[in-house]
């Protein structure tokens, strides 16, 4: 069921991707979700402001709660995605 006072979004670039939640209701929501992202690293949320990261649960699917007017910004994946990056690609010159 989608909720109107959540906003989700997920930004991929070089092979990593961010997921921002945004609660615009004034009181608590709950949050149900998968990043979109296959494979372990979209079981693992690591939150860019605090420690409070989100392993998925057996269902794949990430369960938050968002206070009032609240937010949470992920990265998705462990820190092995450094080894996974790519180099950004320059139009050849000639």
């Amino acid at each position: 069921m989608r909720n109107a006072a959540i906003l989700a979004i997920r930004y991929d670039w070089r092979n990593n991707s961010v997921v921002f939640l945004h609660n615009l209701s004034d009181s608590p929501r709950e949050v149900t979700f998968s990043t979109g992202v296959r494979g372990s690293e979209g079981r693992v949320l690591v939150n860019l402001l605090s420690d409070n990261h989100s392993q998925a649960a057996e269902d794949g699917k990430h369960h938050l709660l968002l206070e009032a007017y609240g937010y949470r910004w992920y990265r998705v994946g462990g820190l092995d995605y450094l080894l996974k990056r790519s180099e950004i690609e320059t139009p050849s010159r000639g």
